[in-house]
């Protein structure tokens, strides 16, 4: 089937760095995925000096896969330079250890988390006139890299202007109408682009249709109509899913309508019928309500889900709701680290749960359906540094922890808590999202940190545990296991002895700190040592884990984060 996209994308894969060549779009088939192991990330060398020794044991191997002199020594220097047996890692060395001992329950799985568990968002503000995409750069090579580098994910576009977006329309005419807010359109070229986007990188299109066009009280389908044909004449649809409305128990009485649960559940029904008269849509899920107000129990986002559960339970996909910690534009550095903040995001996943447990439907999935530290467009040259991680690392690994199939990330461009900048690069956030793509698998284990006598604020320490995921190219292998934690103390390091069934384990430490000389606040990050940069466009950076034998205590510096892979650990339910 051919498709009117602007770009292939041939992916080739040198070690762990990423190539993607775009050439004119031909066929509509997915990226060449082509893998040659040249990376030398499974020797162990001791100090550069042995590194050096051994330069001329793995020239050969190394010329004859493309490598060259230079950058064989400066994979050996980097493998070298960072031992966290000894060291704590970081030029803020800590006189201060505490001391966890980490074990893990290896009897069951807890929960097993969609393929797209970590997604991401683009705001439909992004199509408003004065706006029109800022920088983004829909045939630039450097969004296909990234995109297809944290592949497969859903790209939700949606957000508060989802309920005032049209498709299609002449903007003059639409202005005309005095709409409040002031009316957006999607044009064919932006649909055209999202879904090229998002095939030719291996992702999902999540869109978010305008539950505020209405006939009185019942949704109004035409524009979604008129979408949804153009969609069909061009092929699209079978990497499409779909919501209906977006935090519709924040609507505001003075320019929304405000809809009962009931009624809102009506609308998603008719969503559901005219998606089954497009054969192109057969695999397209539907989910929703994506309310914003959960944290207390007698919220009325949670009666707007146990409707909507009652109503759509037999064919929707999920239930989705919103959560931030706390309002951008006033909070500060300190409410970024404060534990206490940590909290109010499983009050509100239970709450959330219980409300479909109490619906006909108690076995619905629950999806986080737009997240990130803050709302109002999170805090700025806070949300988009190093500091932001805390929150995103935990909110991940708690959300999958409780139950969570699916979170996604607001958003992945144009606002302060971007994971991108408005030039396309990579903030903090973005890297750590990369390493849990690659590291962190579908099922989730309970792993239990055990205060030692000189942890004296355990709550700035959390870790979480999955299988490994052996679907990406760091080629783990079944019955790995992968832990993540943070350290939130600004003045004690941790020390991390693993117990039990990993006591005897040897372990690939991926250790995140800040770069430069802004602390937590800095926009840079660093991996085992080095700054985590794309050499260009085209490429993502190689990914080299520090080993550690059996039995090693990890020491994890005061404000960083690592992410823990037990490589050989041959957990059966892992298999």
């Amino acid at each position: 089937m051919k498709m009117n996209t602007a770009l292939e994308v041939t992916m080739v894969i040198v070690g762990l760095q990423v190539l993607v060549t775009p050439f004119p779009y031909l066929s509509g088939e997915l990226p060449v995925m082509v893998f040659k192991d040249t990376n030398l990330q499974n020797q162990e060398l001791v100090n550069e000096n042995e590194a050096i020794s051994n330069v001329g044991l793995d020239r050969r191997h190394y010329l004859k896969q493309g490598g060259d002199d230079a950058h064989l020594l400066k994979d050996h220097k980097r493998m070298s330079q960072f031992d966290l047996r000894e060291e704590i890692g970081s030029n803020r060395m800590s006189r201060n250890v505490e001391v966890v001992e980490v074990s893990l329950d290896v009897r069951r799985i807890i929960n097993v988390v969609d393929d797209c568990f970590l997604s991401f968002a683009l705001d439909s503000f992004l199509m408003e006139p004065s706006v029109h995409w800022l920088k983004f750069n829909f045939s630039s090579p450097k969004i296909y890299t990234l995109l297809t580098a944290i592949s497969p994910a859903l790209l939700r576009v949606g957000g508060s202007p989802a309920d005032w977006l049209f498709f299609n329309k002449p903007l003059d005419i639409i202005s005309n109408l005095n709409l409040k807010p002031s009316a957006i359109v999607m044009t064919k070229l932006d649909i055209t682009n999202l879904v090229g986007l998002t095939k030719s990188t291996g992702n999902r299109l999540l869109f978010d249709l305008n539950l505020q066009l209405r006939f009185g009280m019942q949704w109004n389908p035409t524009n979604a109509i008129e979408l949804l044909e153009f969609c069909s004449e061009m092929g699209f649809g079978d990497n499409m899913d779909w919501e209906l409305g977006n935090e519709p128990d924040a609507y505001s009485a003075a320019v929304q309508t405000t809809l009962t649960p009931e009624r809102i559940g009506n609308d998603f029904v008719l969503l559901n019928s005219l998606l089954h008269l497009y054969p192109n849509m057969a695999e397209s899920r539907i989910v929703g309500p994506d309310v914003v107000g959960t944290g207390a129990a007698s919220s009325p986002g949670l009666k707007i889900i146990q409707g909507v559960a009652n109503a759509t339970g037999s064919f929707l996909e999920a239930i989705t709701f919103h959560h931030y910690y706390f309002r951008g534009d006033t909070a500060t550095i300190e409410d970024y680290l404060n534990p206490e903040n940590f909290a109010d995001l499983a009050s509100s996943i239970q709450h959330v749960q219980n409300a479909i447990r109490n619906s006909k439907f108690p076995h619905l999935s629950l999806w986080l359906g737009e997240t990130s530290d803050a709302w109002h467009s999170g805090t700025e040259n806070v949300s988009d540094r190093f500091v932001s991680g805390f929150l995103w690392m935990d909110k991940l690994g708690l959300s999958a922890q409780m139950g969570v199939k699916v979170v996604v990330r607001q958003t992945l461009y144009g606002h302060y808590y971007s994971l991108l900048d408005v030039n396309m690069d990579p903030t903090p956030d973005f890297w750590l999202s990369w390493l849990h793509r690659l590291l962190v698998g579908n099922g989730v284990l309970s792993v239990h940190p055990s205060a030692g006598v000189n942890v004296s604020t355990p709550d700035t320490f959390r870790i979480y545990a999955h299988c490994t995921n052996t679907k990406s190219n760091m080629q783990y292998k079944k019955g790995s296991v992968t832990m993540f934690g943070l350290n939130m103390n600004p003045d004690a390091a941790v020390s991390i002895l693993f117990t039990g069934s990993l006591a005897k384990e040897g372990v690939d430490v991926y250790l995140l700190e800040p770069d430069g000389p802004n602390g937590v606040l800095s926009k840079w990050v660093k991996l085992n040592g080095e700054r985590l940069l794309m050499t260009s466009d085209l490429y993502m950076p190689g990914i080299y884990p520090k080993k550690l034998p059996p039995g090693s205590k990890v020491l994890l510096p005061p404000l960083t984060f690592a992410f823990f892979v037990f490589p050989d650990a041959d957990i059966m339910i892992c298999h």
